[in-house]
């Protein structure tokens, strides 16, 4: 028996509380609070939404803010406004704006301009992070890692670009590039470390680029 046949959709317009379940296409216009876990194919969030559990879906869409208390997987998740979970565990991230993860955050691809907040281990095969707030993980991982200061953060806060820093205890991948960074230990095949970064030991096993303006006290080639 196919399994999408018990399934519905759910379209929410204003202000609605659910108690959440299996469905196939979600739609949130307005605010709604999911009182249990959330299983769908499409979620499309605009405006302001709270899963008090887990959410799994294929495809997310967010407008909006979205706060789930426990993990967030899924195939797809797209969107601007912020984003606040217990895990999440995706395999392709595109976001703009603010994401806050008490645990590990983990995805195939993962291209993020905004604020992100790791409490555990950041990972993608891809990571790409343009810096518009402070942010920071406890270790990053990953095949390519790129964190670079974004043009358009540096013109919202001229003549202030400490606040578009990444902090992090580790920081390990096969090329890893870095703008305005500080973190204990950097590890990697190729490292570049650009403007405004501050390391401890960078290990390297194939080339280290180390631009003037940044601070790297020890460099070990492995």
């Amino acid at each position: 028996m196919d399994e999408t046949a018990n399934r519905t959709n759910l379209k929410i317009l204003g202000n609605s509380t659910s108690a959440g379940g299996c469905f196939l296409d979600v739609k949130v216009t307005g605010e709604c609070t999911f009182n249990g876990d959330v299983d769908c194919r499409k979620l499309t969030l605009m405006g302001e939404t709270k899963v008090n559990g887990s959410l799994v879906m294929e495809n997310m869409k967010l407008t909006g803010e979205c706060s789930v208390k426990g993990g967030i997987e899924g195939e797809s998740l797209r969107g601007q406004g912020e984003i606040r979970a217990e895990s999440v565990h995706v395999d392709g991230i595109k976001f703009t704006g603010n994401l806050s993860v008490a645990g590990n955050c983990d995805a195939e691809e993962m291209q993020i301009s905004g604020a992100v907040q790791v409490y555990g281990l950041l990972s993608a095969e891809t990571l790409e992070i343009s810096l518009y707030g402070p942010s920071r993980a406890a270790e990053v991982g990953g095949g390519s890692v790129k964190i670079k200061r974004s043009l358009g953060g540096a013109l919202i806060r001229p003549g202030n670009p400490g606040h578009l820093s990444f902090a992090a205890g580790l920081i390990e991948g096969d090329q890893v590039e870095l703008q305005g960074t500080a973190a204990e230990t950097v590890r990697g095949g190729k490292v570049v470390i650009g403007t405004g970064c501050e390391i401890g030991t960078v290990e390297y096993r194939d080339s280290l680029d180390i631009h003037q303006n940044a601070i790297v006290r020890n460099q070990v080639k492995v």
